[in-house]
């Protein structure tokens, strides 16, 4: 269909866009039991793929591929492949990443997107003045992912790698999610992030998660975790901000999952389909993510490593 580019602005034919890169949607179904994708808040929705906008003109949807293959080549597939086990648990061997500005121009196209779609569902803190300062990134941000600048305004973007929580050691809180390690490990996400003055977009595929601060600038604080034009960025973080760890480990989540339930149909479902290829979903990080969220459950919050 002819329309507005969003990003270039242009009366060009308009091709449909994921919202979130195909690329994540490919790798849940790869390493899933099923083969199927099912949203943390539409369980009983069994679908191929992620959600598309007519959103970009071709050249335009070409840029942002660019940006993707970078981010899917250079982080997401090694962190996934190579330092998480089947499990989600980090191995150790990738200490860090290296990169450039295709990796903080990757984080924007996926906010500026959230934002241009309205595909974000502001909480109850988003006032009006917190949503127009949501809606006042959109331009800085387009010029960016053009290149039109290099810098994406006053915000900070910042990336954090997740991992099966079952691994660790200590003790978690008791209103942790008890799909906690499957919301880490496979859920797919797009939000604000917000409190009573500060507001910011967050997003997630799979076991990496992305923040980036609005109003205040700067609320993350964490170095660790900051995304620059070009640097490294390590793989095992510690989350001291208690606002990102309280959203990321405990607030979202809940909020993700306190709409979900299977129907009796869906359930019959999914068990054909695990009957259909068992051996698939034994291997399957799904079914590792839920023995290791079974593991947190039982031990009644606190954790260890998984037996074999």
């Amino acid at each position: 269909m002819m329309g507005l580019c969003a990003l270039c602005l242009k009366e060009e034919l308009l091709v449909a866009s994921h919202l979130i890169p195909a690329f994540v949607y490919r790798w849940l179904k790869e390493t899933g039991a099923t083969g199927f994708l099912r949203g943390a808040t539409k369980v009983n929705l069994r679908v191929q793929d992620g959600e598309k906008r007519n959103l970009l003109c071709m050249q335009c949807e070409g840029i942002f591929n660019n940006y993707e293959t970078n981010f899917a080549n250079m982080i997401f597939y090694p962190y996934v492949n190579e330092e998480l086990s089947d499990a989600g648990i980090g191995t150790g061997k990738i200490g860090y990443f290296i990169y450039a500005d295709w990796l903080l121009r990757f984080v924007i196209s996926i906010h500026w997107r959230l934002i241009v779609t309205h595909n974000t569902l502001p909480d109850k803190h988003t006032t009006p003045k917190l949503l127009t300062c949501l809606n006042n990134m959109r331009e800085p941000w387009r010029k960016f992912l053009l290149k039109e600048t290099n810098h994406t305004g006053d915000c900070e973007s910042h990336i954090i790698f997740l991992r099966n929580l079952a691994a660790g050691q200590g003790t978690l809180p008791s209103n942790i999610n008890d799909n906690i390690n499957f919301y880490l490990l496979r859920a797919v996400d797009g939000t604000t992030i917000s409190s009573r003055n500060k507001i910011g977009l967050y997003s997630k595929v799979g076991p990496i998660a992305f923040i980036t601060t609005i109003r205040p600038n700067k609320f993350v604080n964490a170095a660790d975790t900051r995304i620059r034009m070009k640097g490294k960025i390590k793989t095992g973080q510690i989350i001291k901000n208690q606002l990102i760890a309280r959203f990321v480990f405990i607030t979202r989540p809940n909020e993700a999952f306190s709409k979900a339930k299977y129907s009796e149909k869906q359930l019959k479902v999914i068990d054909n389909s695990y009957r259909a290829n068992p051996d698939k979903a034994k291997k399957s990080m799904t079914i590792r993510a839920a023995e290791a969220d079974l593991i947190l459950k039982y031990k009644k919050g606190k954790y260890s490593e998984p037996k074999d």
